[in-house]
């Protein structure tokens, strides 16, 4: 501070001052604003959880149908390498048949296409075992060079199914409790909006110490402090807080909306694929079927072949169709197990109801 004294002179006089001090101020949460803002972004937190829990359950899904594939690729390609190995006895017994004259050019062209039409399945097979693999190991993080699985050609046998499932089920489905978490943060933010229409009462408080000497700062003497509290009210807002309530409740109505197709969808996701499963085991049962029938038939050809009785286009149709038949098997048997896999992702992992 300074001074000027009566002659006109002036000296200048400083002094200092030391203070410490601590603010604080608590907003009195009369009408919810704080209750629901916290609530929303609880129930958001939980709505996040949800989705990671859902691309979860969807990568261990993709997991387990991308091995169901690769065990039936190599099923298929161990199946064309035996079926080669009779393709060429027939190839090679028709030449032999040529040679004594009692088989045709013609009939040992059609036993090599037959052979080099395989070979080439037999390639596509073992290509398409490759590709899984690779697909496998990006699946769980692995570079495709570094991943390598033994070869099995066993597709596992799928679990049995129950001809119905309680619909707590879907309890469990993480997509249901992200969309219904979601509905829950809506909602709250209605509440919130509808308290900024309310006054906000906020009590503050000062408390610490004043002093020009540091050394007896914290004395007594020094202390100081205020308590008071602070009322704020928006009058004038040009309808902003009416359009906030408007607009939180149109975004609630759409979060509920959401979350009933969820609903809807997961039930129709589960009764689709009980029935695929359903019919796909009973096609299995005729592809098994179906298989021996066809392996019957080309005994039977075989033996009238080798008595001359017919011509090697009968044999060459039922070997194709005993192969088509096997092939077939392989795949009904991977397609039900495509839509086990399914219904397990759709019910978030198992038949029972307890939780996971």
């Amino acid at each position: 501070s300074g001074s000027t004294l009566a002659d006109g002179s002036s000296t200048a006089r400083v002094s200092t001052s030391h203070a410490l001090g601590l603010n604080a101020s608590w907003e009195v949460d009369l009408w919810g604003r704080i209750a629901g803002t916290v609530d929303a972004a609880r129930a958001s937190a939980e709505a996040s959880a949800a989705d990671l829990a859902a691309m979860r359950l969807s990568v261990q899904a993709a997991v387990a149908q991308t091995y169901f594939s690769l065990r039936a690729a190599e099923s298929q390609a161990r199946l064309l390498r035996e079926t080669l190995q009779a393709y060429d006895r027939s190839w090679a017994l028709t030449r032999n048949r040529q040679k004594a004259g009692v088989a045709s050019a013609a009939d040992v062209a059609q036993a090599e296409a037959q052979y080099k039409s395989t070979q080439v399945q037999l390639l596509e097979a073992e290509t398409s075992r490759t590709q899984l693999e690779h697909a496998l190991a990006a699946l769980v993080g692995q570079a495709p060079a570094a991943f390598s699985l033994p070869v099995t050609a066993m597709l596992p046998a799928p679990p049995v199914v129950p001809a119905q499932l309680p619909s707590q089920l879907l309890e469990r489905r993480p997509d249901i409790a992200a969309a219904e978490r979601r509905v829950a943060a809506a909602n709250a933010q209605i509440g919130v909006a509808r308290a900024a229409f309310f006054p906000a009462l906020t009590l503050s408080g000062t408390v610490g110490y004043r002093g020009t000497e540091l050394s007896h700062l914290l004395s007594a003497p020094n202390l100081f402090w205020s308590l008071g509290p602070a009322l704020a009210v928006s009058l004038f807002d040009g309808g902003a807080r009416t359009a906030a309530v408007e607009s939180a409740r149109a975004a609630n109505e759409q979060a509920a909306a959401t979350y009933r197709q969820t609903v809807l969808t997961a039930l129709q996701e589960v009764e689709d694929n009980l029935a695929a499963a359903a019919a796909l085991a009973q096609e299995q049962q005729w592809q098994t079927e179906a298989v021996a029938a066809a392996q019957r038939a080309l005994d039977v050809v075989n033996n009238q072949y080798r008595a001359g009785t017919v011509g090697y286009l009968n044999v060459l149709t039922a070997q194709t169709t005993v192969l088509s038949s096997q092939r077939s098997l392989i795949d009904v048997r991977n397609r039900r197990l495509a839509a086990v896999n399914a219904l397990l992702k759709n019910v978030a992992g198992g038949w029972d109801a307890g939780p996971m």
